[in-house]
Order: C-alpha cells, then structure tokens, then sequence
C-alpha cells in the first residue's frame, strides 16, 4: 500500500471512529464528499492544509495519517449528535485541538512536573 492509500485509510478509519459521515466532515473543513471519498479511496492526493483541518476534527495528528505515530490515541469529546451543525463541527475540532495542545504542552514540560 502507498502513502496515499495509507493516508486515505487512516482518513476513514479516523472518520468513522469519530462517527461522522463523510458529508458532515467534508462540510465541516470545506470540501465536498466526493473529494473526500477520493481522499479516503487513496484515488486523489491531500493537501497539508485539509490533512491538518481533518486532523483537528477527528482529534489526531498529522503524524498519525502520515504513519509516523502508530497506535495514537484518539482525543474524545462526547456531545450529543442531535441537531449539530457546521459551527458546532468546527467548535469540536478547536476542542480536540485544544486538548491535544494541553497535552503535548504536558510533555514539553516533563509530565506536568515542574520545579517549585
């Protein structure tokens, strides 16, 4: 399998782990299905800056789609799905990046410990 595959396989496994249709997360980083369904088909290759944008709503890293974080865990948000719209996908992913932050701030800092 190639990178693009890869990518697109881990794209729709992040999708579908987050439950969103690929409707609901085209809609929510800017682009339309069918070019998310060739992204996710490895048929078409993906910019950073989606790859980013899709990253932050499903809560991963680029590295995890480019392979370079195996078995990253994915930062979950629980909220309910009725009657979410764009706004509110795009408030979640700002969310899960924010956590993700938070926490890759921890590891700079050494686990949260620091000199008193």
């Amino acid at each position: 399998m190639g990178l693009i595959e890869s990518i697109g396989s881990r794209l729709r496994e992040a999708r579908e782990r987050t439950g969103l249709t690929q409707e609901a997360a085209a809609a929510s980083v800017g682009i339309n299905r069918v070019q998310l369904s060739q992204y996710e088909n490895g048929r078409r290759e993906i910019d950073i800056s989606t790859l980013a944008r899709l990253a932050a709503l499903y809560g991963y890293t680029i590295d995890f789609f480019l392979g370079e974080a195996e078995g990253e865990e994915q930062v979950s948000i629980a909220f309910r799905a009725e009657d979410v719209d764009e706004a509110d996908w795009r408030i979640i992913a700002w969310a899960k990046d924010f956590v993700m932050a938070a926490e890759e701030l921890e590891k700079i800092l050494g686990g949260g410990h620091r000199a008193q």
